[in-house]
């Protein structure tokens, strides 16, 4: 998707945007149908939504998924967590004396 803007103004009246995948223009347009809006409205409403312009939510940005559990896990959560943890923690010694690789051992 390529977008097109002008540069020759602050005030931005039109955006163009090519590339659509048909995916993405059919869920505009569904979104267009159900509420009885135009093209540009549904559009506009998802950018207002999608910047947070909408009443009642928030910018999402790219990789902001966990966004909502940071810093949410109560001291009893983390140490559960840790808890849960430990076993991964621990290392087998067996398992890695005597494993040197390939090219260290001797014939």
């Amino acid at each position: 998707m390529r977008l097109n803007m002008s540069r020759r103004t602050s005030h931005l009246s039109q955006l163009t945007i090519r590339g659509f995948d048909p995916e993405v223009a059919e869920h505009l347009r569904e979104l267009a149908r159900r509420e009885g809006l135009s093209l540009n409205q549904a559009v506009m409403k998802l950018l207002r939504r999608a910047t947070g312009m909408e009443e009642g939510t928030q910018p999402r940005r790219v990789g902001s998924t966990l966004d909502d559990l940071a810093g949410t896990w109560s001291e009893r959560d983390a140490r559960e967590f840790a808890t849960a943890l430990e076993p991964m923690e621990r290392i087998d010694e067996d398992m890695w004396h005597d494993q040197a690789p390939r090219s260290r051992r001797r014939a």
